[in-house]
């Protein structure tokens, strides 16, 4: 009767283990792919499962590709506001038409006293402006002139340019003082302003050389454009060698056009 009893108990004993490992063993198979979803393969779907996840990726794609060929649609439009691209070998390029020239009315904070005193359009050959420098001191030999998110009336800011790599203006240094002989020493350092920056400034730009001399009175300037759509754009000028400008202040006329 004694060794009945120990039988039956070593018996249940032994059961009770196999089940215990048993229900660890199937626990931990079961609880894998919860913590690491992407190592489950197709394999282990049902087919009623891959029928669903199937019908997930097909709502996915037809909400979002209806999105995605909607901005499309849109940036087609933005683009012909804009003017006439220019071709380039490596990049495609945009300008800027004379009336959105004619639309840049921001002196940037960091120009100081330089002011665009003027400007006027003349049909077929771009615009002109009369820059006005009060002396040759860091502080008032500097000029930005944009349309900017930072304040004027920012026409061509949110505009689109993601098809466009770089932006190209023509400028040409009509005077300084009223004169514009070959012999004077007044240089300028000019570019294309664009913005944001890749490096987290609010623009950038490439700079140019401009003087009187026939080699460098006019100027093709290019930026490369790294955003997607405008929040600032227009010009950049600046003394060149400062000691060879009146102390006293410049005015300059500065022709801007389509580089198309």
């Amino acid at each position: 009767m004694n060794n009945r009893i120990r039988i039956t108990l070593c018996l249940s004993l032994a059961f009770t283990i196999i089940a215990v490992l048993y229900v660890c063993g199937c626990s931990s198979v079961s609880t894998g792919p919860e913590n690491n979803n992407s190592t489950q393969k197709d394999c282990d779907l049902t087919l009623e499962q891959k029928q669903v996840e199937w019908q997930k990726m097909k709502k996915w794609r037809s909400v979002h590709g209806g999105w995605i060929e909607d901005v499309s649609v849109g940036d087609s439009k933005k683009q012909t506001e804009m003017g006439e691209p220019v071709q380039s070998r490596f990049v495609r390029t945009f300008t800027l038409s004379e009336w959105q020239l004619a639309l840049l009315d921001w002196h940037s904070l960091g120009s100081g006293g330089a002011r665009v005193k003027d400007k006027g359009i003349l049909p077929g050959r771009g615009v002109e402006f009369d820059v006005y420098f009060p002396g040759n001191n860091p502080g008032g030999c500097s000029l930005d002139f944009v349309s900017s998110g930072e304040g004027g009336s920012g026409s061509l800011v949110g505009t689109d340019i993601r098809d466009y790599g770089a932006i190209a203006l023509k400028f040409n240094l009509v005077s300084v003082n009223g004169k514009s002989g070959p012999e004077l020493k007044q240089k300028l350092v000019a570019g294309v302003v664009i913005g944001p920056a890749d490096t987290g400034l609010l623009s950038t730009y490439e700079p140019v050389t401009l003087g009187l001399t026939d080699s460098e009175k006019t100027v093709i300037a290019k930026t490369y454009v790294s955003t997607d759509k405008i929040y600032e754009v227009g010009f950049h000028v600046h003394m060149l060698n400062p000691e060879n400008w009146e102390v006293s202040g410049s005015m300059i006329t500065l022709r801007v056009e389509s580089a198309g």
